[in-house]
Order: structure tokens, then sequence, then C-alpha cells
């Protein structure tokens, strides 16, 4: 008797360490809906409340260090049952990868591993619930009567159609079906996050997805009422990506390089490129190259520049919302050159010059893989030339003087169109 008596008390001490384990070490649970538009995969921030869904997002994952605490994002969209099945599945895939790809792009500080997606197609037994609660619908108890009998998707559809004259069937595809097309994020925590509230103002239904609501727990099994030890996923799918506030859901992609050109060396006619490398997520080094090699109107004028330099650059803000190579900058540059440059009869020649100096700037997108850049640079330009007259119909050069000519000041102005080349992302980083 002793022995019960020891053994019950050990497995009662067990019981209660356990419980104040998974009490201090459990996981919480955050839940939201998203809502998409009729045959569409776009996060649409303007599409019912999904600017409230996205804005309590923001809430939630903007923070790098809130964020650092999910363990796992468990995404799951559907589509409505009306139309072909396959190509319902494949749409209810397509929005699941658009929501993911919104996350990865938005919030490139989440671990793209952690966020698992799958996608189904809704019954039509899954209108049960919502139609007990809406009264005013025509041929309500009939519908509801097809709605539970045991005939196929095809025929319940069909005479769904019917009932009424069709009135019933146009309630269902402006009322009801809409709730149907959705995407489910559920959010699961290793331990408490250091927020109380996600948002003051977001209406609870924004938060609650179907799966959450009645029967649908029967109906959809949504990995959002799933144990948080328990969180397995039927199709996950790869990594996925794109655009605010219409997203397209494509692969997230991180520039590995930007090709640029200055438009007002452009307008002048002088051309020129320039490459610009990202390293980590607050440097990068800007190469430039500028080659006019102009004689215009039988050699009266002449423009020749071969130039180049190089700068590094330190991007300023917080980069964990920003896109690479976007936002404020600060810069170091340095470079060198050689010219020609005649006007009528007089002509200046250097075979060298250098200018270094500091620069900033600014970039912002303007379209997808487009940026528009601003940038200044001041400092030194040194350069030593040599002093000419054209003579004999300009083919021949008379030389004057020399010269060493120092400027400090302004020594580059860039309004440059940037494109941005890509490559896909590995990991959670952007």
């Amino acid at each position: 008797m002793y022995i019960r008596r020891i053994i019950s008390t050990i497995f009662l001490l067990a019981l209660i360490v356990t419980t104040v384990r998974a009490q201090n070490l459990g996981t919480e649970k955050k839940d939201f809906i998203l809502h998409f538009r009729f045959d569409r995969s776009l996060v649409d921030s303007g599409y019912r409340n999904d600017n409230h869904t996205l804005r309590a997002l923001q809430e939630l994952l903007s923070d790098s260090l809130t964020a650092a605490e999910i363990d796992t994002i468990d995404i799951h969209a559907y589509s409505s049952p009306d139309g072909n099945g396959v190509y319902n599945h494949a749409l209810a895939h397509r929005r699941a990868k658009a929501m993911k790809g919104y996350l990865v792009w938005k919030y490139p500080h989440l671990n793209q591993r952690s966020i698992h997606t799958g996608a189904g197609v809704a019954e039509w037994r899954a209108l049960l619930p919502l139609i007990e609660n809406s009264p005013d619908m025509p041929c309500r108890k009939q519908v509801m009567e097809i709605l539970a009998s045991d005939m196929s998707a095809g025929v319940m559809e069909i005479r769904l159609r019917t009932v009424g004259g069709g009135a019933a069937y146009r309630y269902i595809r402006q009322h009801i079906l809409p709730e149907l097309r959705n995407a489910s994020v559920c959010t699961v925590w290793l331990k408490k996050p250091r927020f109380t509230t996600i948002l003051e103002g977001v209406r609870k239904e924004t938060l609650t997805p179907l799966c959450r609501i009645g029967n649908y727990r029967n109906i959809f099994s949504s990995s959002c009422v799933k144990r948080a030890n328990d969180l397995t996923v039927s199709g996950r799918e790869g990594t996925t990506r794109n655009v605010s506030p219409a997203f397209t859901g494509k692969v997230p992609k991180r520039p590995f390089i930007a090709l640029k050109t200055n438009l007002l060396f452009d307008l002048a006619f002088m051309p020129n490129v320039e490459l610009e490398v990202p390293i980590g997520e607050r440097w990068s080094v800007n190469g430039e190259l500028m080659f006019p090699w102009w004689l215009f109107d039988g050699d009266k004028y002449c423009l020749q520049i071969l130039s180049g330099g190089v700068e590094g650059r330190y991007w300023l803000g917080n980069r964990s919302n920003r896109r690479v190579l976007t936002g404020h900058f600060f810069g170091l540059y340095a470079g060198g050159g050689k010219y020609d440059l005649q006007w009528d009869k007089n002509g200046y020649q250097g075979e060298f010059f250098i200018a270094a100096g500091v620069s900033y700037g600014y970039s912002m997108r303007i379209v997808r893989n487009l940026n528009l850049e601003f940038s200044l640079g001041i400092g030194l330009l040194r350069t030593g030339y040599e002093h000419y007259h054209a003579r004999d119909s300009y083919q021949t050069l008379l030389w004057q003087n020399n010269g060493r000519y120092t400027w400090i000041g302004p020594t580059k102005a860039k309004i440059s169109l940037v494109w941005m080349l890509n490559r896909k992302m590995k990991g959670g980083k952007k």
C-alpha cells in the first residue's frame, strides 16, 4: 500500500511539473482571414475587410524581434465550390502561394521555412451554417434541405440553381460564396510574444477564420484548429512571392545586382552605365562608366570622355521593412578618366583627372523591378589639361598652353533609372 502511495505521489508531482512547464513554454495562436475577389489570387487591400487584416499582420510581423518568436505560420487557402473542381483546386493553391509570397516580400526577416501552405475547395455543405444565419434568403428551407442531402456536388449545384427560379442561387452567389474565397493565416508561437494586443479597432470577424465557425472545423480541416505540436499540412508548397496592395503571388526574389543609367547624362548624349551590388542589409558597392566619344558637325565640336569610378554606400533607416537598394544613403566615391572637349576652335584635352568626395542620395521604387534614384556628390576634382586651337577645317590642333585645375564643390549629380536584376531567395532574408 505504501508503494502505491509513493507511486501515486510521484505521478501527481510529475503531472504538476508537466502542466507548469506547458504553461510556461506553451504556444499561442493568432488567426487571420483574408478574402479574395471572384476568380482572383491577388492580395488586394481594397477588397472587403482585407485592409484590416493586412494592418493587423503589419502590427504583428513588422517587429523583427517579435516575429522571431514565431514557430510556425500555416496558410490554408480555399476557393468556393461553384464551377470546375479541378480549376478551383488550382485557384486555391495560387491563393495560398500569393499569401505566402506577400508575407515573404513584406516581412523579409521571417523565416520562409516556417511558413507552410495548403489549399482546398470548400464543399457545398459548408454553406449550411452561413445560410442558417441568413433569415432573409429566398427559399431558405428548401436550400438547406438540398445542402443536407447526400447528393453529389454536381447535382447539388444544379438543384440550387433552380430553386425559386434562380433567386436563391443569386443570393448565394452574392452573399454566401464570397465568404468561402479566403486564405486563413495561423501563427503559432513557441513562447509568449512581446506584445499584449494585436491592433485595437480591428474587427473581430476579420481575425477569425471560417475554420473556427460552427461546422467549418469538420469541413475545412484547417491547420488553424490543429494542436500546436501537430502542425502538418498536406500539399505544402515551396517558396513563393510579389507586390502591394494587389499581390500576384510569384516567387520571392532579391536583387543581386542593379543596372543603371544617369538620365541627365543621357539627355546630354553621354552614354553611361552603372552597376550596384548589395552587400548585406545596409551596404552596397556602386561602379560607374561614362564613355561618350563623339565628333559633331565636321569635327567642329568634340565630346570625348572616358571615365570610371567606384562608390561605397551605407543605407539608412530600418532595413527590415524596406526593399533592398531603396531609401536614403550616404556614400564615399572616387574615380577618374581622360577627356577631349572642343567647342568651335577652342578645346581642352586631359590625359587624366581624379575626383573624390562624399555623396547623399535617395532611391524609390516606381514600378516592379524599376527604381528612380537621386544623388549628389560633393568633393574634390583635380585635372591637368592642354589648351589648343583647331585649324585647317578642324583637322590640325595647335597647342597653346598647359595648366592645372582644381575644383572643390559638387562633382556629380544624378537622376538614375535603376533596373533590378533579381535572383530567387533562399532562407528568410531579403
